[in-house]
């Protein structure tokens, strides 16, 4: 029995051997290709693979593959893949079910069956299940059978001196991406593992961070300002009228934060790799489970000044009790930002915010900007107009 483990990063972009250069190492990378297409490929005939497989052989695995009818997908067990079939092209999407960012039940309804390709282009029922390419170019990692046209802008580009090898640590190598690293970065991958981002262990660490740990870590800072705040003499009925307008600066600061520093244009080594760390990484790999939340000890580098900022605009005790219901606003904001990733909406609000912000992950990610709420979107022109909005060009 053919085993293979290889993962899918390993095929997505090719390994460079050192910064700078061109890889010039196309058989290893096609070999890579073949042996992902073989492992797809016994789980969807259910045959064995044998270990050595000769050009011939692969010739007839394939062509096997190709013979793969409408009515084998949909009898094929889905227990042991499930498989959907987009403009006549089969994935297997298995790994990708819990990863989906509109839940499992929305994709598994569609599996094993009727081709969905008029479906997600919302030619059949227009609205939610429209996908953008970006979505439609994540898919292509899953394919089983059928041919991939390549798009014009996956061609090779000459000027393009540097690839990522996503099977070692991502934060050293962003930087050499240059002029490079925006489209790059906003180019969205899924894959089942969390990638590295550092060789050490320990540092490593610090960029993983369970979403319990944000109420957990900064709940007690709360009520830590808050206690302050009464010492240094503000009275009690004033406590929560301060922390609403902690609330309300946290909004403002959440939004600024977003437009201006996380979607800063970044093409130095030192900017691209500062930029991939606030928050290009989100970008790049939007369902990573363990960085959707911002881990306590980078969120330091934010927190720091905008607490003296409150204690230079408000005076003690009230500045306390400021800076303590924006940390709430704060936790509040993460805890939604990791819902309308991983969450199932229940109500006509939640699914309003989340298509709002995965529109601005996968369709238009230069506008869109508000997580909790998008009116200061509204007032800052920053509506995203793909979603309806009319947007006063002017504005912006």
């Amino acid at each position: 029995m053919f085993r293979m483990t290889l993962p899918l990063q390993q095929v997505a972009l090719a390994p460079s051997p050192m910064p700078g250069h061109f890889d010039a190492d196309a058989n290893a990378r096609a070999n890579a290709k073949q042996l992902m297409f073989m492992k797809n490929l016994q789980g969807v005939l259910n045959t064995s693979i044998p270990e050595s497989v000769d050009d011939a052989n692969l010739e007839t695995l394939q062509s096997q593959a190709k013979e793969l009818s409408m009515k084998e997908v949909h009898d094929h067990d889905g227990r042991k893949a499930s498989l959907l079939t987009v403009n006549g092209k089969v994935y297997d999407v298995t790994s990708f079910l819990d990863l989906h960012p509109g839940g499992p039940d929305l994709i598994a309804k569609h599996l094993n069956g009727k081709d969905v390709g008029r479906l997600m282009e919302g030619l059949d029922e227009p609205g939610d299940h429209v996908h953008s390419k970006a979505a439609m170019k994540m898919l292509e990692q899953f394919l089983v059978k059928g041919k991939t046209e390549k798009r014009p802008e996956e061609a090779q580009d000459p000027e393009k001196k540097f690839q990522i090898d996503l099977t070692k640590p991502l934060v050293p190598q962003v930087g050499y991406l240059g002029k490079d690293y925006d489209e790059w970065v906003h180019t969205p991958i899924i894959t089942k593992e969390s990638p590295r981002f550092f060789h050490n262990d320990f540092v490593e660490s610090l960029t993983r961070t369970n979403w319990w740990m944000i109420p957990l870590v900064w709940g007690p800072v709360v009520l830590w300002c808050e206690m302050r705040a009464v010492k240094f003499g503000l009275p009690l009925d004033m406590v929560l009228p301060c922390m609403l307008i902690g609330c309300v600066l946290w909004t403002v600061a959440e939004y600024l934060l977003h437009r201006f520093l996380f979607h800063m244009k970044a093409n130095s080594y030192w900017t691209a790799t500062a930029h991939y760390l606030l928050h290009g990484f989100h970008h790049k790999h939007p369902m990573d489970s363990m960085r959707l939340v911002f881990p306590p000890a980078f969120s330091l580098v934010i927190s720091f000044p905008l607490w003296w900022l409150m204690k230079a605009l408000f005076r003690n005790g009230v500045s306390q009790s400021v800076s303590g219901g924006g940390l709430l606003a704060y936790i509040i904001y993460d805890l939604t930002h990791y819902f309308l990733h991983y969450g199932e909406a229940f109500t006509e609000r939640l699914r309003h915010m989340k298509r709002y912000h995965l529109n601005h992950h996968f369709k238009v990610q230069t506008d869109g900007f508000g997580i909790t709420s998008e009116v200061w979107d509204w007032v800052f022109g920053t509506l995203p107009a793909n979603y309806g909005y009319k947007v006063d060009t002017k504005q912006r």
